[in-house]
């Protein structure tokens, strides 16, 4: 929210007051802070804070805001109403395309891997001073001039000059990719680059000395790094090198076969005797917004907004590749200083010219170009005007016919989300990095355009490739990959899973579970293990994650051991990582078997329960009016902590559906209790032991996550995290705690006291044996803890004047929610959604405050703009355009996490309208992992 200043009254003794004020004197002690450490400045900053903080003046201040409501105008941050492309698009697209192609000069340094070519680049260098800034502007009109791979900023100006990422665009291809770093001394700079000759390279490029040479040597030739003496390295101002080595990682060719490619990586995380690194020297708050991380999620939620708009109609979706897309930016001449490496066989050292394979600012940088790519594709997809059979790229023709999945197989539906995500169905063009994805709905000719409008934008941005250039250059479209991958289908394999848009499913290809599956078995049978092998398994969890969110639970234990395991050549996996292990070969089996393509969306929740516990007990119901409860027999008393006893509560209301058959596939649950959800607490058990006060106990929550983790994921119930404020939790608070009241009477009391709270058939049945003698069981294995004594305390629901036989809190809670509303409609909301209109139904009054906190979703996860669209949250209306896709993702990169007990919360301190109530709780889960 911003707050902007409007007329009011002004006390003629605020002037004065705010000089006598610590504010004032706050401000001058800032001074102070000049030359402290970082515990004496995190001390001072403390004590101003404190200082500030209770200033009479500024409570005054506050006070006189309050009844001067006028002084402070609130509203919502406008959205950019500004058109981010020309009105006649197509037109400035097509002079473009049709510039002159510009033919460059061969430079004067020389790119060949010998000695004779380092040599002569040393002499060049040394004519400019070693100035490299002024030996690269001498080399204008060459292929080493900054943007050469792009046309030139005059003509590209016209086509994204309005665009928001148009001023770091430009930077880049004037000035090349200037990372913004903290500059290393001289002396420790001296130090790290002797040890880096003396170090060298990694094992994994040493012990393929051909494979190094032929890379480097690829890179060489093309332009990417300047060949230097290795020798003369020491007299290059500010000159510093890295390690290099060596990653395999599998690619498809042009007839979409998997095969092994090896790609050269410099290592610019690795630290010498400054114990710094490029990398950790890198202030990321200054870097563009990274967009690609929620692609998956964007497509996901276009699929399932489009297939319930055209519910019978074909899915398709096509994709291309940037070719070699980080060397096609050039660095900036302070950066390539930077980043140098080595060949000690060969005497020669590598200065990097380009984008490199291990800087963190790789995919910031490089995201500014692919980004703004992929907005002019989407405009030109959605462009009237544009006619894709006169106007294509000259690629187009190298893309092969649609491929399609026959009549018999039925098209799967959609599920109902919570988000209204706009759909035009010519389609949507999203990226991942160097990968543009997009997809249609086959009406008309909207394959066709899909499958030319990407390649249209790539031609506008991209220099033509000149039949007589310098040196060696490919178009920057992966030509060799567009038979195999921009065909239009229905399935496609898009960022390492395989999309089937026709069944709604997405699942890992069979030879990632093949090799990924032997990995795990092989780990779990020897034993041990070494730090780059967890590394890369890790990585591969990670992956799974994506679509799994259950995963992450269970990899903190793995890491730890990854931790434990560097400086080390081997480690012994304990038997708690054998069993995270052995539940990732579960998450692979599911993962190949086929998650639905609505498991990833933001959908609307179609099964919603409430849980609750004290020490003596638990209890819960769902929507339709199914409770239970579970008194702990004195056996069991004292022996669960009550956090365990909520989380145990949370997971068992479902469980209860799906014994029943009630909860299944395709269904979407909301667990709430007062502290967390069934998924927040299985997040919990993310933790190392250490964290818990009791390891027995801590055991019992990792078993009881891995129960709710297999149940849901086998069934394909997608689960939602949210908390809720106890205050509105009665029912099942009651169901825990009131042992003195027989189903029955309790029935009674909750309909007369807390009917909103209350399906009209709410019914207590007895808990099924099979989780009664589960529960005793696991309750069984900890031992009785005097420290879990304490006095029973009963609700006061029907017990006299102090009881709640008043205003129905939840009935309070909506009307100071409607009130709410209907205040944010006036800036940013619009009237709630037709089906939460249409009728009184409880399931949707049960998860009205979880709509409310939805309506927060950052749009840029669910949604990609073109030009100004309408995105909607089921609560209300928001503009997005381009400026606020790319705004939203930074400001959401600045927020920071709030830490938080994990006691119980009073009625008073979880009121609605508190605005601690409306942050992010740490076991609330991100709408990043919806």
């Amino acid at each position: 929210m911003m707050i902007t200043w409007k007329k009011t009254t002004v006390d003629d003794s605020w002037p004065r007051k705010l000089g006598e004020s610590k504010l004032s004197k706050a401000a001058k002690n800032v001074e102070a802070l000049k030359g402290l450490d970082r515990k004496g400045t995190e001390k001072l900053l403390g004590e101003l804070v404190k200082q500030v903080l209770f200033d009479p003046f500024l409570v005054e201040l506050r006070e006189h805001w309050k009844r001067d409501r006028g002084g402070f105008e609130r509203k919502s941050r406008e959205p950019s109403t500004e058109k981010c492309w020309p009105s006649n698009l197509m037109e400035v697209v097509e002079k473009v395309i049709n510039s002159p192609v510009e033919k460059l000069k061969a430079p004067d340094f020389a790119f060949e891997l010998s000695q004779e070519a380092a040599q002569k680049n040393y002499l060049i260098l040394s004519k400019h001073n070693f100035n490299l800034d002024e030996a690269l502007k001498s080399q204008k009109g060459t292929p080493l001039e900054y943007g050469s791979e792009f046309r030139r900023v005059e003509v590209l100006e016209n086509l994204f000059g309005r665009h928001p990422n148009w001023g770091r665009m430009e930077r880049l291809l004037r000035k090349g990719s200037d990372w913004p770093m903290d500059e290393l001394d001289t002396k420790s700079r001296h130090r790290d680059l002797h040890d880096a000759i003396t170090f060298g390279n990694h094992k994994g490029a040493t012990k393929k000395q051909d494979l190094l040479r032929k890379l480097c040597e690829k890179d060489v030739v093309h332009g990417y790094a300047l060949p230097l003496p290795l020798a003369k390295m020491t007299k290059i101002p500010n000159a510093l090198m890295a390690p290099m080595n060596i990653m395999s990682q599998n690619t498809i060719d042009e007839h979409g076969r998997i095969v092994e490619k090896d790609r050269l990586t410099h290592d610019q995380s690795y630290k010498f005797s400054s114990d710094t690194s490029v990398n950790s020297r890198i202030d990321k708050a200054l870097l563009f917004p990274c967009m690609f991380g929620s692609c998956i999620k964007r497509l996901a939620n276009w699929a399932v907004a489009a297939r319930r708009k055209f519910p019978q109609a074909r899915i398709y979706s096509s994709k291309i590749d940037f070719k070699s897309a980080y060397r096609r930016l050039h660095l900036n001449h302070k950066t390539a200083l930077q980043t140098c490496t080595q060949l000690p066989e060969d005497e020669l050292a590598l200065m990097s010219l380009r984008l490199t394979f291990g800087g963190a600012p790789g995919p910031f940088e490089w995201g500014v170009i692919s980004e703004t790519v992929c907005d002019l594709a989407n405009a030109i997809l959605h462009d009237n005007d544009w006619d894709p059979k006169r106007l294509r790229a000259d690629a187009r023709g190298l893309v092969p016919e649609r491929k399609s999945i026959g009549e018999d197989i039925p098209i799967a539906q959609a599920k109902v989300q919570v988000v209204e995500v706009p759909v035009d169905p010519r389609g949507l063009v999203d990226v991942y990095i160097d990968d543009l994805i997009a997809l249609t709905v086959d009406v008309g000719d909207n394959v066709e355009r899909m499958e030319g409008a990407p390649l249209l934008a790539v031609e506008a941005i991209a220099r033509p490739k000149h039949r007589e250039e310098p040196l060696p250059r490919e178009e920057m479209e992966a030509r060799n990959k567009l038979e195999a991958e921009a065909a239009a289908e229905e399935i496609k394999t898009i960022l390492g899973w395989r999309f089937d848009f026709h069944r709604f499913l997405i699942s890992l290809p069979e030879n990632k579970f093949i090799a990924w599956s032997k990995d795990i078995k092989n780990l779990i049978a020897r034993g041990e293990t070494h730090a780059k092998e967890l590394e890369k398994n890790i990585g591969r969890f990670t992956h799974l994650g994506v679509l799994m969110p259950f995963v992450h639970h269970f990899l903190s234990r793995l890491r730890e051991l990854l931790d434990r395991s560097k400086n080390r050549r081997s480690i012994k996996i304990n038997q708690d990582c054998k069993d995270d292990l052995d539940l990732m070969l579960f998450f692979l089996a599911m993962a190949h078997d086929g998650i639905d393509l609505n498991y990833i969306a933001y959908l609307k929740p179609s099964h919603i329960y409430r849980s609750d516990s004290c020490p003596k007990g638990l209890g819960g119901y769902n929507h339709h009016g199914k409770a239970w409860r579970f008194l702990l027999p004195p056996n069991l008393l004292y022996r669960a902590s009550n956090n365990l006893l909520e989380h145990l509560a949370s997971i068992i209301t479902p469980w209860i559906d799906i014994i029943d058959g009630e909860l299944g596939n395709g269904d979407c649950s909301l667990s709430m209790t007062d502290s967390s959800t069934s998924e927040g607490w299985t997040r919990k058990t993310n933790f190392k032991e250490a964290d818990f006060d009791d390891p027995e106990e801590a055991a019992v929550r990792r078993e009881v996550a891995r129960v709710h983790a297999k149940h849901f994921l086998s069934l394909g119930i997608k689960e939602y995290s949210q908390w809720f404020p106890g205050r509105y939790n009665i029912v099942s608070d009651a169901l825990s705690r009131d042992d003195d009241r027989n189903d029955d009477e309790l029935t009674q009391i909750l309909k007369s006291c807390a009917p909103s709270q209350v399906p009209e058939n709410l019914e207590i049945r007895p808990l099924p044996s099979e989780i009664v003698s589960w529960l005793t069981s696991l309750l069984q294995r900890l031992p009785v803890k005097e420290q879990l004594r304490e006095k029973h305390k009963r609700t006061r629901l029907g017990r006299g004047t102090d009881g709640l036989n008043g205003v129905d809190p939840l009935e309070s809670a909506m009307m100071s929610f409607s009130t709410s509303s209907a205040e944010a409609n006036e800036t940013s909301y619009s009237e709630p959604s037709p089906w939460l209109c249409v009728k009184d139904d409880f399931r949707d009054r049960m998860s009205t405050p979880w709509l409310r906190a939805q309506s927060e979703i950052p749009f840029h996860l669910w949604h990609r703009p073109s030009e100004n669209t309408t995105g909607r949250i089921l609560l209300g209306t928001k503009m997005a355009s381009s400026a606020d896709f790319y705004r939203a993702s930074s400001e959401l990169s600045k927020m920071t996490t709030r830490t938080q007990s994990n006691r119980k919360r009073s009625q008073l301190e979880c009121s609605v309208k508190s605005p601690s109530a409306k942050r992010l709780r740490p076991n609330e889960q991100s709408a990043n992992s919806l």
